[in-house]
């Protein structure tokens, strides 16, 4: 008999406040506020990206979201996700709180992430930081499915894969669900087999979660684009009636 399928983490990516807040300047809305409510409501990790273009999240967010009170303490772990940038790795070495770096290649011309590691990229910078930073703040590669992907950041020293979900998540539903599955499922046993964590990332939705766990059984599952567009609806419904309140002239 199979044993139980293990509860995963689920870490909350704070992106589009982030990116929210930059399109107009300012402070608005608060990065910290998002992060504190989601860690008083129970999130135990937090996810935030930053790339070289500052497109939403900037270094002094880092600076500050690890300084939080809970992430110090222990009680939420802050994952912060970006290519293999030396400024980067610069700035978590020098950042105590950091839990995690989930390096992930970047092209500037797209929007989000369109591919996992491959052999063509730095694999000795990845060696260098993954030792540079043991024992402080963990690695974790975004890699795609596949069996070799894991194998080559695993030679690297790392600690954990972030499994990209793509095929999965836009095959949701249809015939090519259940073999995207079964990818997931082979990357993440190989990983197992490495002795690393296994991550599940890249546009998942509240639907997709029951799934994915009981066929791959990460250790952690990730979460963001979709859950910051249902909290929009959500709070559009719990703000309205304030601010209809504000406006009456009763």
């Amino acid at each position: 008999m199979r044993a139980p399928v293990p509860t995963p983490l689920l870490r909350v990516g704070l992106n589009k406040v982030a990116l929210l807040r930059s399109s107009r300047g300012g402070a608005v809305p608060d990065l910290m506020e998002a992060a504190r409510t989601l860690i008083e409501g129970g999130c135990r990790a937090l996810m935030v990206h930053q790339w070289s273009d500052h497109r939403h999240v900037k270094p002094h967010d880092i600076t500050a979201l690890a300084a939080l009170d809970a992430v110090r303490e222990g009680h939420a772990t802050l994952h912060v996700g970006g290519d293999l940038r030396e400024d980067l790795g610069a700035l978590l070495e020098r950042t105590p709180g950091v839990g995690c770096w989930v390096v992930t290649p970047f092209e500037a011309q797209h929007l989000t992430t369109q591919r996992g590691w491959r052999p063509e990229d730095d694999q000795p910078r990845l060696a260098h930081w993954a030792q540079t930073l043991r024992g402080r703040t963990r690695i974790s590669v975004f890699v795609d499915p596949e069996p070799e992907a894991v194998d080559l950041v695993a030679r690297a020293g790392v600690a954990a894969v972030e499994l990209n979900c793509r095929d999965y998540v836009e095959g949701f539903g249809t015939p090519t669900q259940e073999r995207a599955l079964e990818a997931l499922s082979r990357a993440a046993d190989r990983a197992r087999e490495h002795g690393l964590d296994v991550n599940a990332a890249h546009d998942l939705d509240r639907r997709h979660l029951s799934p994915l766990i009981r066929a791959v059984r990460p250790t952690l599952v990730s979460v963001g684009h979709a859950f910051v567009a249902a909290a929009v609806i959500a709070g559009l419904r719990a703000v309205l009636p304030g601010f209809l309140h504000a406006a009456s002239q009763d």
